[in-house]
């Protein structure tokens, strides 16, 4: 099929877990299949910068990145602070369930509660999904004064920072979660999570290029839950790279956390619910995290033509 949609991604491999479908489409021909060219190039090798909302603006406003993958709350906040971005799809995984509060052995911290006392900081992502489970879930039960957050960066740098001893705590999910647990990290606290990640767009691709690319993932989806064995191999060689290339402390147990990773499973991407939209929004609103911005309308719905 010729090339109708040129759609430009930027890929930073730690985080290959929440963009998984998108790597499957890509090695089996899908977007090529649904008339889309992924243009793929590899960001922030150094990691995330922490305004990741001018980032990503800044990213749409020159064409680097047509969309991005982030937590619910982040492409909220993104869209409502900058006024640039489309939320075109939103994707539930087994992979917002993994979200725990990890700490090693040898700190003595025994429950949350201890945590919270002791004043010690939590490392997080800041503004990123692992920022925000942590807040709702804390400040359900432990008083705002007592919650401490260190913004390390993205979750494999919170997973070092626990690891050297920067931290004594850390809030971990997907893989990462796994490799704590497999050598033998104490987990504080699940952390509930019902909000799915999303897909914000270029509002220049315009709506038929957001349909052919979220058809291209959703066919990657069926695929993966085809054949879970041979995509669980492929999912577990994406991490030994990661481990090769941005967490070598890992290397040691490489072979013991493999045995304990698990595929995530994925539902079909669609469209981010109003009233979802309105109960995320509203608790950054109180939190003092987000503007009010475009809302439901403005950044699902209709999505305002980018500037020229």
């Amino acid at each position: 099929m010729a090339q109708a949609f040129r759609i430009s991604h930027g890929y930073y491999q730690p985080y290959f877990y929440w963009m998984f479908p998108i790597v499957v489409a890509r090695e089996e021909g899908l977007f090529e299949k649904h008339g889309v060219e992924l243009l793929v190039h590899d960001i922030v090798a150094g990691g995330q910068p922490e305004d990741k909302a001018g980032w990503y603006k800044e990213a749409l406003d020159e064409g680097s990145r047509d969309f991005y993958f982030c937590c619910a709350w982040q492409g909220i906040y993104s869209t409502c602070q900058t006024g640039r971005g489309k939320i075109g799809a939103a994707v539930k995984s087994t992979l917002i369930k993994t979200f725990a509060i990890y700490t090693r052995p040898d700190t003595g911290i025994g429950d949350i509660e201890e945590l919270a006392s002791r004043g010690s900081p939590i490392a997080v992502n800041l503004n990123a999904d692992a920022h925000y489970v942590t807040l709702k879930n804390l400040l359900e039960f432990v008083p705002e004064e007592k919650v401490k957050l260190a913004h390390i960066g993205g979750v494999e740098k919170c997973l070092e920072a626990l690891m050297t001893k920067k931290v004594d705590a850390a809030t971990l999910a997907g893989p990462y979660a796994e490799a704590a647990e497999a050598i033998g990290y104490k987990r504080l606290l699940p952390l509930s999570r019902t909000e799915p990640t999303l897909i914000v767009f270029n509002e220049a691709l315009g709506q038929p290029a957001v349909t052919a690319f979220v058809s291209a993932i959703n066919e990657a989806i069926g695929m993966i839950e085809s054949n879970r064995p041979k995509y669980s191999e492929r999912y577990k060689s994406e991490f030994r790279e990661v481990v090769e290339k941005y967490l070598p402390l890992l290397a040691p147990y490489e072979k013991q956390i493999l045995s304990k990773m698990t595929l995530p499973v994925w539902a079909g991407a669609s469209a981010l619910g109003k009233e979802e939209f309105r109960e995320i929004h509203s608790f950054l609103m109180e939190q003092g995290l987000s503007v009010k911005g475009r809302g439901y309308e403005g950044v699902v719905e209709a999505g305002p033509q980018a500037p020229s």
